[in-house]
């Protein structure tokens, strides 16, 4: 069978070497044709409320990836923390309840150490035909590297009744993200999370429509809360 298009998925637990699994996050990640939108909040602890991780990358497999254990890989086109050494890839297995473990080697920043992870993720259940999209900004184009810290872009994605918005802007490397989410009878969003000015929140990063225009498909340049966009993906599921 072959993988969804999209999905949305919430993290269960991460467990760093030997120590005992935990999860002081609320983690969404949005994986919509090979591009991945993720923002994981602290929701416990001295950083309650802060950013843990944001990025939006392309999604690969790794060579030597199958299908029942696939590798991947993220290349970051914006991401919130530091360089790493480490290349942000994992190996993942499917659990007999249908969560998936990820394991591989990444940056723990409580330690300041790189360290042997596995994580368990859920993905959270779509409604027939739920919509899913990618915008990129073009008013804001992606560029720079991230090794250089010069790297900009603004994204905004959906998976069904999730949403995210995450961008990174020069010259100063400015972070800005929310998430939105439909459900409980509501037809609009609501703001679950909003991180930076809000007045630049709301220039940067508009709300998406409920509704996705008929007429926007791959490749299309549109307009969005006065700015530009190219559509990256888009379908329902």
């Amino acid at each position: 069978m072959s993988p969804a298009p999209a999905r949305a998925s919430t993290r269960i637990s991460i467990t760093w070497s030997d120590r005992p699994p935990l999860e002081d996050t609320d983690t969404l990640v949005l994986t919509i044709e090979g591009y991945s939108l993720d923002l994981r909040v602290f929701v416990d602890g001295p950083q309650n409320g802060e950013i843990d991780w944001s990025t939006v990358a392309r999604v690969d497999e790794v060579e030597g990836s199958t299908e029942a254990n696939p590798t991947l890989r993220w290349t970051h086109l914006i991401d919130n923390r530091p360089p790493s050494s480490l290349p942000d890839q994992g190996k993942f297995r499917t659990l007999p309840n249908g969560d998936v473990v990820e394991e591989g080697i990444m940056f723990n920043p409580k330690t300041d150490k790189n360290e042997p992870y596995e994580e368990v993720w859920r993905r959270l259940s779509q409604s027939p035909q739920a919509p899913y999209l990618v915008l990129e900004s073009i008013s804001v184009p992606s560029g720079g590297s991230h090794e250089e810290s010069n790297e900009q872009g603004v994204f905004l994605g959906r998976v069904g009744e999730n949403a995210l918005g995450i961008a990174k802007l020069q010259p100063q490397g400015t972070f800005v993200a929310w998430r939105d989410r439909l459900g409980d009878g509501s037809s609009t969003w609501k703001r679950v999370y909003e991180f930076g000015e809000k007045q630049l929140v709301e220039k940067v990063l508009p709300s998406l429509p409920e509704q996705t225009p008929d007429d926007w498909v791959v490749g299309k340049e549109v307009e969005l809360g006065g700015q530009k966009w190219v559509v990256r993906a888009v379908g329902t599921l």
